[in-house]
């Protein structure tokens, strides 16, 4: 599993299965070789997460389908930050694919919910037996507004393109920020894998950047930042929203397990909504002189 991920996850890995007798390993997924020597003869599913949650670092898809493939295991890939708008991992060679309907699907602050993509019939029958054992099933009023929002996902995730690139591009020159990271800057790492698998140019409405100053900046921001920012436990919704992750979605990960995968004390995490992108910048311009 990779050891970047939603805080969520890992937590559940460490806590709920682990105690039930489940092993994981957690590892780089930027390199498969890495992944490769962490198989072990008892290896039933690899999870990776594409772009992960909340470095946003990408995996190679195609190459570690083919891994598990060889090895008799799944490759299951949680793509709620792409959505199918921008990635669709059962194109290149995954087993199942996760989506959090909350998010971008819902993408009004309002529903909850989630879905399983199975490439065969028969991965979606067992995934649909344990949610019938589970009564994991989402109320009917939620998946009715979900079935509507999810209408204008396509143009909302263009706009949320749009807005980020543009934001991150006033980041890099700020003098209060150390770092930024968007799969659509030059400056990206991964850019060649962001390019192979982001399909139309488009790279989503996530981001995040280190700002000067630790924890104490970070939390200032997220607290005194002006409209049309939010604060709240939600991503890829229409409204931007600015969170300080050590503090909020990967409070429960332990601490050097947070800063080893580089989520530092100073992370800021943005989901960039559809709000006029002029607007954006001159608020986040005016809290970060003020922090």
């Amino acid at each position: 599993i990779t050891e970047c991920s939603y805080g969520g996850t890992n937590r559940s890995c460490r806590e709920f299965f682990t105690p039930l007798g489940m092993e994981f390993t957690f590892c780089d997924f930027r390199d498969v070789e890495t992944v490769k020597k962490a198989m072990k003869p008892n290896t039933k599913l690899i999870f990776s997460e594409m772009p992960a949650n909340p470095l946003l670092t990408l995996c190679d898809i195609e190459a570690i389908s083919k891994l598990a493939q060889e090895n008799g295991a799944y490759h299951v890939v949680d793509a709620t930050f792409a959505t199918p708008v921008i990635c669709r991992p059962i194109d290149h060679g995954a087993d199942m694919v996760i989506q959090s309907l909350t998010k971008y699907y819902e993408g009004h602050n309002m529903m909850t919910g989630g879905a399983v993509i199975s490439r065969t019939p028969e991965l979606a029958a067992k995934v649909k037996w344990i949610q019938n054992v589970h009564g994991n099933i989402m109320n009917p009023f939620a998946a009715f507004i979900i079935l509507q929002t999810s209408k204008t996902m396509g143009l909302r995730v263009k706009q949320q393109s749009a807005n980020a690139m543009a934001i991150a591009t006033f980041l890099e020159s700020h003098p209060k920020v150390t770092k930024v990271y968007y799969p659509g800057l030059a400056s990206f790492p991964q850019k060649a894998l962001a390019d192979k698998y982001h399909r139309d140019g488009l790279h989503g409405g996530m981001l995040w950047f280190d700002i000067v100053g630790g924890s104490a900046a970070s939390t200032k921001l997220m607290n005194e930042i002006q409209r049309p920012w939010s604060l709240c436990e939600n991503l890829g919704a229409t409204e931007s929203i600015i969170t300080a992750c050590a503090v909020m979605t990967h409070a429960n990960m332990l601490k050097e397990d947070r800063l080893k995968v580089g989520i530092t004390d100073g992370f800021i995490r943005i989901s960039v909504g559809i709000e006029e992108v002029e607007d954006l910048i001159r608020a986040l311009s005016e809290a970060l002189q003020r922090c």
